[in-house]
């Protein structure tokens, strides 16, 4: 069942990123749907190593796995900011003016 809902969530991700291109409301609901796939992945995850809802080593794993995406994001924008310092460094985007 493991890799279904991986590849549900990837599945899930891929269109939430092309409706992101149609306006607010589409970026919006497509940020949810791509948040809602990744709950789903996590708590199946969690699932898979014998944990269940509700108890202390269940909230620990999904502790893990939140705080694992959160370091990766930060990762990620670290990268686009390193990125951005290589095409042109003092853009305004990088510099914040």
């Amino acid at each position: 069942m493991g890799p279904r809902i991986a590849l549900t969530a990837s599945l899930m991700a891929s269109l939430g990123l092309l409706a992101a291109c149609a306006n607010p409301e589409s970026r919006q609901a497509s940020a949810q749907a791509v948040e809602a796939a990744a709950d789903a992945k996590d708590d199946a995850t969690c699932r898979e190593k014998g944990l269940s809802p509700g108890t202390k080593d269940f909230d620990a794993c999904r502790e893990r796995l939140a705080q694992a995406h959160a370091d990766e994001a930060t990762a990620q924008e670290r990268r686009r900011i390193e990125f951005q310092k290589t095409l042109g460094g003092g853009t305004s985007d990088y510099s914040g003016h």
